[in-house]
């Protein structure tokens, strides 16, 4: 079966009779770069596919007069976003006062799916007590190429009730992820990530974050594409790719630290390098967790198995998600380029 995953822009939708819409989608080239080949295999040929926009656009509630927002957000050193209570409002609670009624009004906000999704990999994203998801895991292998399909079907949900709670829940923490951006922009310069790690993360900061994360925000994990079924977030889950944020690499291996060839994993499909890893077991010196090198291969068995999510692998190894996420992603690269013949040290 063929297949091939690119992030483009819808130009034009052209709705030709009752029974046929023609969608015109521009694809960058470097998108396309090593599967060229494979779409125009697919010309003409019955397809399968989802478009997931790459922007979200989420309400945020002003004052009438002013044009502030009146929740406003600060971040500690630690990434960790928190709501500030309005000066106005601490003064009427200090003096025991009514609070000023404002006339309010709620006006449309932008924001880069890429912040959200290395927002919630970071493990510093909350949780709703009424969308209690492994929405680390979900956005880990949606970010994997799994389908909302296979995702919905593995949580027990039709595919329409999940996509509008993925949908609501990035609008809900959208206003914290654009503080946290904010603060992440303003720290020191990082190496750039590795290949197919969310934009803005490496390892070295993600442990930082993750440090902070395990006593700030228990919420997250995940990966499924985010993490949680049996692939990738799954497989390959913690998938630091998407994760390489979260994690900080403790040895360096992180983002584009990794000695691996970054387009390695690109090149190679999830069911081989699952298979490699599991019947090759590659272990890798450099890949470790206080002193020793991570076993992948046992995790990624027990992943698959047993159905663990990589939470519990990463708290069953005494890390938090966001380490394992990034180790797994420099992992993946560097068992890539080995099984295509490049070595690495093992």
């Amino acid at each position: 079966m063929s297949y091939i995953n690119f992030k483009g822009t819808v130009k034009k939708i052209n709705l030709k009779s009752a029974d046929e819409t023609e969608i015109t989608i521009s694809i960058p080239a470097e998108e396309l770069d090593g599967q060229y080949n494979t779409l125009q295999s697919m010309l003409e040929l019955k397809v399968i596919g989802g478009l997931d926009s790459q922007i979200v656009t989420y309400k945020v509630m002003k004052n009438a007069k002013t044009g502030q927002p009146l929740t406003k957000y600060t971040v500690d050193n630690g990434g960790v976003v928190s709501v500030a209570k309005p000066e106005g409002e601490q003064l009427s609670m200090d003096l025991g006062l009514p609070p000023d009624k404002v006339e309010v009004k709620a006006e449309p906000e932008q924001i880069d799916l890429e912040v959200i999704q290395a927002f919630i990999l970071s493990g510093l994203a909350q949780n709703f007590e009424d969308m209690d998801y492994d929405f680390q895991d979900i956005e880990q292998r949606l970010l994997d190429g799994e389908t909302y399909l296979k995702i919905a079907a593995d949580v027990d949900m039709g595919v329409g009730v999940f996509v509008v709670m993925v949908d609501e829940y990035r609008k809900r923490i959208a206003p914290l992820a654009a503080k946290w951006d904010e603060w992440r922009q303003g720290q020191a310069p990082v190496e750039p990530t590795a290949a197919g790690s969310v934009p803005g993360l490496d390892d070295s900061k993600a442990d930082s974050e993750g440090g902070k994360q395990d006593g700030a925000d228990p919420t997250a994990d995940g990966e499924g594409e985010a993490g949680s079924s049996e692939d990738d977030q799954d497989g390959e889950g913690t998938e630091g790719e998407a994760s390489g944020e979260a994690v900080q690499g403790e040895s360096g291996e992180a983002g584009g630290a990794d000695p691996a060839d970054p387009a390695a994993t690109d090149e190679v499909s999830k069911d081989a390098l699952e298979a490699f890893i599991l019947e090759d077991r590659p272990l890798f010196d450099d890949i470790e967790f206080n002193g020793q090198p991570i076993e992948f291969p046992a995790l990624l068995e027990l992943r698959l198995k047993e159905n663990k999510t990589w939470k519990e692998l990463a708290e069953s190894n005494g890390m938090d998600r966001g380490q394992l996420a990034a180790k797994w992603s420099v992992y993946k690269k560097r068992a890539a380029k080995k099984m295509q013949g490049g070595g690495g040290a093992a």
